[in-house]
Order: C-alpha cells, then sequence, then structure tokens
C-alpha cells in the first residue's frame, strides 16, 4: 500500500471517529490538533508511546513475600530512637 493510500485511510478513519463524537469533544480534538501542527512547525516530532502489548509484563517486581519477612525490618533501628513523631513535631515549635 502506498503513502498516500495509507494517509487517505487514516484521514479518513479519523473522519469517521470525529462523526462519533459528542460536540462537546470537537473543542478537545481541535486542541489536539493545533498542538500537534505547533509541534511539526517547530520541527519537533511526535513520538508514539509504545504499545502497551509490546511491553514486557515484568516491569515491576511482583516476587511475593510471606509477611514473616518483614520481621528482619523490627530492629533495623537501633534502641533509642523510638518515640512520637507527633509530639516531637510539636516540641520543636515550642521552643520556637
Amino acid at each position: 500500500m502506498s503513502s498516500t493510500l495509507v494517509v487517505q485511510s487514516t484521514r479518513q478513519s479519523i473522519l469517521d471517529l470525529l462523526d462519533e463524537l459528542p460536540p462537546e469533544s470537537l473543542t478537545v480534538v481541535e486542541t489536539f490538533v493545533r498542538f500537534l501542527r505547533e509541534q511539526a512547525q517547530q520541527g519537533k516530532p511526535v513520538v508514539a508511546a509504545p504499545d502497551l502489548a509490546e511491553l514486557p509484563h515484568f516491569r515491576h517486581p511482583t516476587i511475593s513475600m510471606p509477611a514473616s519477612s518483614l520481621d528482619k525490618w523490627m530492629d533495623l533501628v537501633p534502641q533509642g530512637y523510638e518515640g512520637d513523631a507527633l509530639a516531637d513535631t510539636e516540641a520543636l515549635y515550642d521552643e520556637v
């Protein structure tokens, strides 16, 4: 398929979608199109976001751990640092 046919087909698809939009949405579309035109006039390329289906599904760690694994965090801070954060903060303001 030639690039001219692709462009014409894409434009027709956009027009078909516009016909289905409620009238109040058209101002949003107009703003977006003006933004794209401005970017093109400034020579800034428009980069499409990657398709989520193409991204690996393991982007975030999802290894489940038992609740007991939190026990090792209990004594992370040495003794003497426990307290009431709200009371400590209020005490700072009392000194002023």
